[in-house]
């Protein structure tokens, strides 16, 4: 069971565990986003925000292996972080008990209770709770994703690669650890399989680091796009009142990437 199965991430973990010849049965709340996808997955429609215990111990009934793909950026119209990060996960505990699950976590590097960022600290304490719980865990905490899809920090670093003419220079310094999709869902396909130690925690990441400047002009040229003709380097204040605007248009159920969120983290380094 592969939950939030249309996602970013979840989609490339249900069709690497379709390849690998799991009987896969994929999660989401959207009706319409199950409709689109391609795959030879079942489908349950459920807000894993609001599952109880009960439901869990049905829906879990036969299956061996569930990957929680799940996740929000910031909270905002579509989106809870307590609910996504923390509820959902207490109610899975729950209902699966002493059931012989090998639960699958994908998390985040940097996630830890106390962080600084709602969503570090609520993907922590999930992560937390599970590790804490009866059955088989292994958590992935991958670096910044990169894949042809794109979500969170890595539609910031695509949307900073593909400003016409002028690179909009921002934190150029700050350093950059990246993983490729394909290698995560490689992960994700081992622990399925058993291959990785029960109650494993992993980073997963590239052992290269690099600054923003050197991702984004590399990105700029995987795009396609000319060499940038100049460069302006942007202000504090002003990437601050760009993250405010953009938060609010978040309340309105737009996802942009350049959420104060994706801003903070960037900051402290990926």
């Amino acid at each position: 069971m592969v939950l939030v199965g249309y996602g970013l991430i979840g989609s490339a973990c249900l069709r690497a565990l379709c390849a690998a010849g799991f009987d896969v049965t994929g999660v989401g709340r959207d009706a319409g986003a199950i409709a689109r996808m391609q795959d030879d997955a079942q489908w349950l429609q459920r807000d894993i925000a609001t599952a109880k215990p009960a439901d869990w111990a049905r829906d879990l009934n036969g299956i061996d292996v569930v990957v929680n793909a799940s996740g929000a950026l910031q909270n905002g119209a579509r989106d809870n972080l307590h609910a996504i990060h923390e509820g959902a996960i207490d109610a899975l505990i729950k209902g699966i008990g002493r059931t012989p699950i090998r639960f699958v976590q994908i998390s985040a590097a940097g996630a830890i209770p106390d962080a600084s960022t709602a969503f570090m600290a609520t993907k922590g304490r999930g992560d937390a709770a599970l590790m804490n719980a009866p059955f088989d865990w292994v958590i992935l905490r991958p670096a910044l994703v990169l894949g042809r899809a794109t979500y969170g920090g890595a539609a910031l670093l695509r949307a900073s690669a593909a400003t016409p003419v002028i690179d909009f220079s921002v934190l150029p310094d700050v350093p950059v650890q990246t993983v490729s999709l394909e290698d995560l869902t490689n992960a994700v396909v081992l622990a399925a399989q058993g291959q990785i130690a029960a109650r494993t925690l992993a980073d997963l990441t590239a052992p290269e680091n690099h600054s923003f400047a050197e991702v984004t002009t590399a990105m700029r040229r995987w795009l396609g796009l000319t060499p940038w003709r100049a460069t302006l380097p942007v202000p504090g204040f002003a990437f601050s009142m760009v993250a405010h605007l953009a938060d609010a248009l978040g309340w309105l159920g737009w996802r942009s990437p350049l959420r104060s969120t994706a801003l903070k983290v960037l900051k402290g380094g990926i």
